[in-house]
């Protein structure tokens, strides 16, 4: 059978045997996935974003290779491997000597992007919003990038894009259930309330 047709746990399994091309069919299917999560959260920190996502990219996946069977199912593969890249980088952020955590925010333009159609998809609609989608989307964009919780920003981030449960980012951020819930909901709060304030703020200015 062709390593394409595998699912991660089989791809993980043939690793455990010695299969090179396993390992080979994961990386493709899941590396860009871990990079964009690591430079999202390197980004911030004054470091050269693109070289240590790399580095923490490859680092995951020697781990992996290393120990293919650390994984046991008892979270979505996703979850896991996100794991692993989330504590990678806070090591290469502290090995940098820089204090900023690894919650920092997901603040790549194309992430943004992404991120304001699953926002606008998600939230209710607002009596504020009777805009056009374009102008709404630059709303979203704009209050993303104010949001100052990081912690909120990730779950927000984790849940609209990644598609993450509750349980399966409390799992990412070390965090109890409630705790999550608490920063989806405050984090969705701060968003609204953002998007109100621009809407007056751009109505007062055009109309």
């Amino acid at each position: 059978m062709s390593t394409q047709t595998l699912a991660p746990s089989q791809l993980l399994a043939a690793m455990a045997g010695g299969d090179q091309r396993a390992l080979e069919a994961l990386y493709r299917g899941w590396s860009r996935k871990v990079r964009v999560f690591a430079h999202a959260r390197l980004i911030r920190c004054g470091l050269d974003a693109d070289a240590i996502a790399d580095e923490v990219t490859v680092d995951v996946f020697h781990d992996v290779w290393r120990a293919p069977l650390r994984y046991d199912g008892r979270v979505e593969f996703s979850t896991w491997l996100l794991t692993l890249a989330r504590n990678k980088t806070v090591d290469q952020i502290r090995r940098h000597g820089k204090r900023q955590a690894a919650q920092s925010v997901l603040d790549e333009e194309g992430e943004l992007e992404q991120g304001a159609a699953a926002y606008l998809d998600m939230m209710a609609p607002n009596p504020l919003s009777l805009r056009e989608d374009a102008q709404r989307h630059e709303a979203v964009l704009n209050c993303l990038r104010r949001l100052r919780n990081p912690l909120q920003r990730e779950s927000l981030t984790l849940w609209a894009l990644e598609d993450l449960s509750i349980p399966e980012i409390a799992h990412i951020q070390g965090a109890v259930e409630g705790t999550v819930k608490s920063r989806l909901f405050h984090g969705r709060l701060n968003l609204r309330q953002c998007m109100e304030r621009w809407f007056v703020q751009e109505g007062g200015r055009h109309g």
